[in-house]
């Protein structure tokens, strides 16, 4: 995809006039027409000022192979990092709620009084709602995958 291409829609992404973006970057609306035509080219500070408004890499607006950041390689190699992370923390997460479970169980069945079996009943339901939580948060990842 083009400079010229990626300009125009990351634009109308965010919802503004070619008016609207030459606003924010100080620049003539005819400026940004010209950008988007392909007549004319930003300069560096153009492109560093419109990387940081739309959130995108300088690379993704100058090179003509990438149609988006993840298709940067460094930017892949992090993406892939932070998901074997997130699975990690996930199934140490869930390791945890199952030992806090089991140990306020344990706690429960070794109750004296009346009190000790009300803290015990809540630390099993906040252990419960935990697991659910994971639970639920695990399938909405996988159905985001879909």
């Amino acid at each position: 995809m083009k400079l010229s291409d990626k300009i125009t829609t990351l634009r109308k992404s965010n919802g503004w006039s070619q008016e609207d973006l030459a606003e924010q970057l100080n620049v003539s609306r005819q400026a940004i027409s010209r950008w988007e035509n392909g007549t004319a080219l930003p300069d560096a500070n153009n492109i560093l000022q419109l990387s940081k408004l739309f959130n995108v890499t300088t690379d993704y607006l100058l090179n003509e192979d990438y149609s988006s950041d993840d298709d940067i390689p460094c930017v892949k190699e992090v993406h892939n990092i932070l998901e074997s992370k997130k699975v990690r923390y996930g199934k140490l997460f869930l390791i945890a709620s199952i030992a806090f479970l089991l140990s306020a169980a344990a706690w429960l069945i070794q109750a004296v009084n009346c009190l000790d079996v009300i803290y015990c009943v809540l630390a099993v339901v906040n252990a419960l709602l935990s697991l659910v939580n994971i639970i639920l948060y695990e399938k909405g990842k996988k159905t985001e995958r879909k």
